[in-house]
């Protein structure tokens, strides 16, 4: 556009883009659009469809992005537990906990769907493997994402045969992906869907019934509306809740001590850790959480310096790190962690929501 149409107002006398506050209004932008040839227009808007594509995207997979009710639509469906957690004083509505066992198809890409569109992108796609794990991914090249400095930077869309994730260019061109021959690529995208179940089971939270009064007590950010339909016709309609939010949801009622039941199943606990990045304050100013060593990540306590020969006594170990000790929790045998989780509870619990 700046060749097109000079908008030199736009830039500072040193060339520089303006601030945001700075630019011209946008009924000035957009006559500065309509004075420009269609093929040209053509080529904005689809750039900036590309920039909307990459926002919304990485809005999405953070739970920032506001969906609406979503079906989620169960082949087989199994509520293992039931839980009112209030009882309205004056009406005697009740906020319910549901506890779901699902069964979904997966939608999987299949190979000719993956080839034609490849072939659609034309020179935006590749085909690439991993030279890792030998699984096959469909490079899209030319999108934009927008980064933890609100700055939009260069970024590659992976798709895969059951979902794709957008990343940075600088991360993806340090990554085990590596261009592959049409053939080899094939087979490798082949084999994965045979070898994937087309079934996913799952388990779910959904806290349903009269949610206004406790509003304030879930989680602001990842609001998931959810319509559960069961192969039987039942119907059930709530916000999602992660096993982490249900629990806290729970000892913020009075129903539950958080810190017993973190310390009574430390693999679950591990588990939420470690695969889910939620972080938890533990009594005597710790911290437990994940961190990536040797390209694995580990159960970390941050803030044990003074404690560093009390934790190795319950089986914790120490490794130094860039001149500096790091205590970390073995994942085996659970019984370390557990030990640790009773001689400092846990106070608080961040999800990974909040963190971000």
């Amino acid at each position: 556009m700046d060749a097109a149409n000079s908008p030199s107002s736009a830039r500072r006398d040193g060339g520089s883009l303006r601030e945001p506050d700075d630019l011209p209004p946008m009924n000035t932008f957009l006559n500065r659009l309509l004075a420009l040839r269609i093929a040209d227009q053509n080529t904005l808007f689809r750039d900036l469809d590309s920039i909307l594509a990459g926002v919304l995207e990485r809005a999405g997979a953070s739970g920032e992005l506001e969906r609406g009710i979503e079906d989620v639509v169960a082949e087989q469906l199994e509520l293992a537990s039931e839980e009112v957690v209030r009882t309205d004083p004056r009406s005697g509505a009740e906020t319910r906990l549901l506890h779901f066992r699902l069964k979904t198809r997966r939608e999987l890409m299949s190979l000719e769907a993956a080839l034609a569109r490849a072939e659609a992108l034309g020179p935006a796609a590749a085909l690439v493997l991993n030279e890792r794990t030998g699984r096959a991914a469909l490079v899209e090249h030319g999108l934009t994402l927008l980064g933890e400095d609100d700055r939009l930077a260069p970024a590659v869309r992976l798709v895969r045969p059951e979902r794709s994730t957008l990343v940075a260019e600088a991360a993806f061109a340090e990554s085990a992906w590596a261009p592959a021959e049409a053939g080899a690529w094939r087979g490798a995208w082949q084999a994965e869907l045979e070898a994937t179940d087309p079934w996913r089971t799952r388990e779910l939270v959904l806290v349903t019934g009269l949610l206004l009064p406790i509003w304030g007590r879930l989680p602001a950010r990842g609001a998931q509306v959810r319509r559960i339909k069961g192969p039987d016709g039942r119907r059930w309609l709530g916000r999602v809740l992660d096993p982490t939010l249900a629990l806290q949801l729970k000892a913020s009622l009075g129903l539950t001590d958080a810190a017993a039941a973190f310390a009574a199943d430390p693999a679950a606990t591990a588990a939420e850790v470690v695969k889910r990045g939620v972080e938890l304050s533990l009594a005597g100013g710790l911290w437990l959480r994940r961190a990536r060593v040797m390209d694995r990540w580990r159960l970390e306590l941050v803030g044990a310096g003074a404690q560093r020969a009390a934790l190795q006594g319950l089986g914790c170990f120490v490794e130094i790190i860039a001149y500096t000790p790091r205590v970390f929790v073995p994942l085996e045998p659970p019984a370390v962690l557990a030990a640790v989780l009773g001689r400092h509870p846990v106070q608080q619990v961040i999800s990974p929501a909040e963190a971000a």
